[in-house]
């Protein structure tokens, strides 16, 4: 019986970092992170569509990013990884993936919009092929792609531990209301985690956990990133936005999201992140930078 072509669709969230530590660099290269990541409104869409043919092949266009390297990104190394998995199981279905790709998370950025893609590709071939993965598989499958792509698969507000492979929901949390700032420019991640310096010797990695859920009363939140200094060293621009941010009305707390380059604000509604927003690009927008309003949660299936 021939199969039919498989078409389908879905939404993969960006995530915010609510504090960022390095506790050491590993011997294999990598690092060890302590982290409290967050899902929140700010989508991505992904189209798909499989066609039975004699070979596999994997293709992904994206009108926003129109040199995206449709055999070097995030979401065909997730594709393949998948198709290999299944040919590994004798789930093998042989012929062409072809995804098109809605950009509204921004790249380069710090809010994980790729690593988001990764996790919906995934879990959508896991079901197409049948695979039944289980939760550990999984993460062994999102780990290989990526330090960020095992949290999507699940996103909801959560203590990210290891390589990204040690994830702890931490339960319902309070509603945040976000301003993003993109500045013109992204930052290489291989460079912001060279610029650390980061040693073996592990370092401590405690972090108030509490002030992010809903029992809490906080009138701000206590937010750390590793990353700040070196990074808004070399672009002090990212510095000026912060601060810029620390002054509006309203404000929990600003901080830089995951290695940059976004830095956002923490609101306790709507209206003031719009207020923010407002009296954000009086001061930035001609500078070229992009805005973004969101919020947080809860979960995100």
């Amino acid at each position: 019986m021939t199969m039919l072509t498989f078409t389908s669709f879905f939404l993969t969230p960006a995530k915010v970092n609510l504090g960022l530590k390095i506790v050491r660099r590993r011997a294999d290269g990598y690092h060890d992170l302590y982290t409290v990541m967050e899902p929140v409104s700010l989508v991505d869409t992904l189209y798909c569509e499989f066609r039975p043919a004699p070979k596999d092949s994997f293709s992904v266009q994206c009108p926003q990013l129109m040199t995206l390297d449709s055999d070097n990104n995030l979401v065909t190394k997730a594709a393949r990884l998948m198709a290999g998995v299944a040919r590994k199981y004798g789930r093998e279905k042989v012929g062409c993936w072809n995804f098109f790709l809605d950009k509204r998370i921004p790249s380069g950025a710090g809010l994980g919009g790729g690593s988001s893609n990764a996790a919906g590709v995934i879990k959508l071939l896991d079901k197409f092929y049948k695979l039944n993965l289980n939760a550990a598989e999984m993460v062994e499958a999102a780990t290989a792609i990526g330090a960020d792509v095992p949290f999507f698969l699940n996103p909801e507000l959560s203590l990210v531990e290891g390589i990204g492979d040690r994830i702890n929901p931490l339960g319902v949390s309070r509603a945040r209301y976000y301003l993003f700032i993109k500045p013109p420019f992204a930052i290489d991640t291989p460079w912001a985690y060279a610029s650390l310096k980061a040693t073996a010797e592990e370092r401590p990695s405690d972090y108030d956990l509490e002030q992010f859920k809903t029992a809490s009363t906080v009138d701000s939140y206590a937010l750390e990133n590793d990353f700040e200094n070196s990074v808004m060293d070399r672009y002090p621009l990212l510095r000026d936005i912060k601060r810029g941010l620390m002054d509006s009305a309203g404000v929990l707390g600003a901080l830089m999201s995951g290695s940059g380059s976004v830095v956002y604000a923490i609101y306790p509604d709507l209206e003031s992140a719009a207020q923010g927003e407002i009296a954000a690009r009086r001061q930035f927008e001609g500078g070229g930078c992009l805005f973004y309003l969101a919020r947080n949660l809860n979960t995100f299936c």
